[in-house]
């Protein structure tokens, strides 16, 4: 009988249906998903065995896992909203399992601001308010106005003054709460680690590119760019300081003129079609080793292919319908994963729901790369109207 790796998943995303779960079946595990999105799941896993479960509340997780008469080896999730419980479940089966105080101090930005003052750790001003909170003209603006759980730019905003920011307020609701924080000037970077609990391997980086103000729309990213290069041993230190051990973290960092600080910590692999170039540029797989550390599995010290590589996002500029789309064959150089289809109606959120399609470029050399994607954008139009 094989041994068991269980999922917790929320909404359905490529990454565990393309990438973890067939990584699972390849290191000869059954595959049991329990997920309170259940009928999407159902549908994307044909021969998977999905359970709806409340996947926010780790008793009932392990409630259903003793109901299913099961005893995995690994409890795994890539969900931003699910490392919480996750940890606690894993932990209290007695598995690999992160720490379930770093997972909410790392999801919960308010905290996460606590935990780098309390560690010493470079970090800005911020508060958290509420709509009927009084808005104070002595505050740093610009500020950043963000959800104090929110991912992928979603409900992020760069506010200049303080009547902005008093009429953004009015738009909460009563119970809502965000997080103010000083915006900080300066090149985006990310630093994607992989942990066996006992050691963080630095695997690589992205210098990223961001829309126009007030929004903060990721629209392109470097694979090991300049500042990436220059920044990552600082980087892994702080993320070392903070409490990141087991398995995959994807943080990101903005370089201030007196260094990296911490924008937030996802304490899970990197997302946006990024995750599938690392599994193309680590030797040993991306998806393969960050569940080898889950299941408690020695790993090597990860290999990283000496590519260059970037990823394009293409943006719709507006609301609108997907007239025309990109139609290209993949190949090692050059792939394309569509996000919206040809027809397709776009609702603009000012986030990563608004991408068209992700464009992935691998090459020998950085003058190679640049020709392949001014050559690939010129031959693949798209518009949206």
């Amino acid at each position: 009988m094989k041994p068991t790796l269980v999922f917790l998943t929320h909404v359905l995303n490529n990454a565990i249906v393309d990438g973890f779960i067939p990584a699972a079946q390849a290191l000869n595990h059954d595959v049991i998903v329990l997920t309170d999105h259940g009928h999407a799941h159902q549908q994307a896993l044909a021969n998977v065995r999905v359970h709806e479960c409340d996947v926010f509340n780790p008793i009932a997780v392990i409630d259903l896992i003793a109901a299913l008469n099961i005893e995995p080896q690994a409890v795994f999730s890539n969900s931003d909203h699910l490392q919480t419980c996750t940890a606690l479940v894993a932990d209290l089966l007695g598995l690999p399992a992160k720490s379930s105080k770093v997972c909410y101090h790392a999801k919960n930005k308010h905290w996460m601001r606590k935990r780098l003052e309390s560690l010493g750790l470079p970090s800005i001003w911020s508060q958290t308010v509420r709509r009927t909170d009084p808005v104070r003209s002595e505050w740093p603006y610009p500020l950043v106005v963000k959800p104090t759980q929110g991912v992928a730019s979603m409900d992020v905003v760069r506010i200049d003054t303080p009547a902005q920011l008093t009429q953004h307020l009015a738009q909460l609701d009563e119970s809502q709460s965000v997080l103010l924080e000083e915006f900080m000037e300066g090149p985006l970077i990310t630093l994607e680690t992989l942990g066996n609990g006992k050691h963080l391997h630095t695997i690589g980086g992205f210098d990223v590119s961001l829309s126009s103000p007030p929004y903060f729309v990721e629209t392109a990213a470097q694979w090991n760019g300049p500042h990436t290069r220059q920044w990552r041993t600082h980087m892994a230190h702080t993320l070392v300081q903070f409490g990141v051990g087991l398995g995959a973290c994807h943080s990101e960092f903005i370089v201030t003129p007196r260094g990296p600080v911490l924008v937030e910590i996802n304490y899970r692999s990197i997302g946006d079609n990024r995750e599938f170039l690392l599994d193309q540029l680590v030797e040993q797989g991306w998806f393969k080793s960050i569940l080898q550390t889950h299941l408690g599995q020695e790993i090597e010290v990860p290999r990283v292919k000496p590519r260059c590589a970037q990823i394009d996002y293409l943006v719709a500029p507006h609301a609108g319908t997907l007239r025309v789309a990109p139609r290209i064959e993949n190949n090692a150089a050059v792939q394309y994963r569509a996000v919206k289809q040809q027809g397709e109606t776009i609702q603009i959120s000012h986030s990563n729901k608004d991408y068209i399609g992700v464009f992935t470029f691998q090459a020998d050399s950085d003058s190679e790369l640049q020709h392949l994607r001014t050559d690939t954008q010129n031959r693949n139009p798209w518009s949206v109207q």
